[in-house]
């Protein structure tokens, strides 16, 4: 960028700071939900492989187990961070 286009632009500076942090946003938005939507196609391929017959009952109790706790920890993560976000 060149010294007067950097100058003329200058009041955008702002505006594209706040888009920076928007898109920032809704990037840690996606991933987050990318790992709890795995983490319930996991339980999913879990309750199937139960059915048919490919686990036993402790054997699947155990996995889910897991994987629940697996999704607790990463909700109450997100929620942390979102109260260290509101409390700045």
């Amino acid at each position: 960028m060149g010294l007067i286009t950097g100058l003329l632009t200058l009041p955008l500076a702002p505006v594209r700071g706040v888009a920076w942090v928007a898109e920032q946003v809704a990037l840690e938005a996606e991933r987050e939900l990318d790992v709890e939507a795995r983490l319930r196609a996991e339980l999913g391929r879990l309750e199937l492989e139960r059915e048919d017959g490919a686990l036993t009952e402790q054997e699947f109790e155990e996995r889910e187990d897991a994987l629940l706790d697996q999704l607790a920890a990463e909700r109450r993560r997100r929620l942390d961070e979102e109260e260290e976000i509101r409390d700045g």
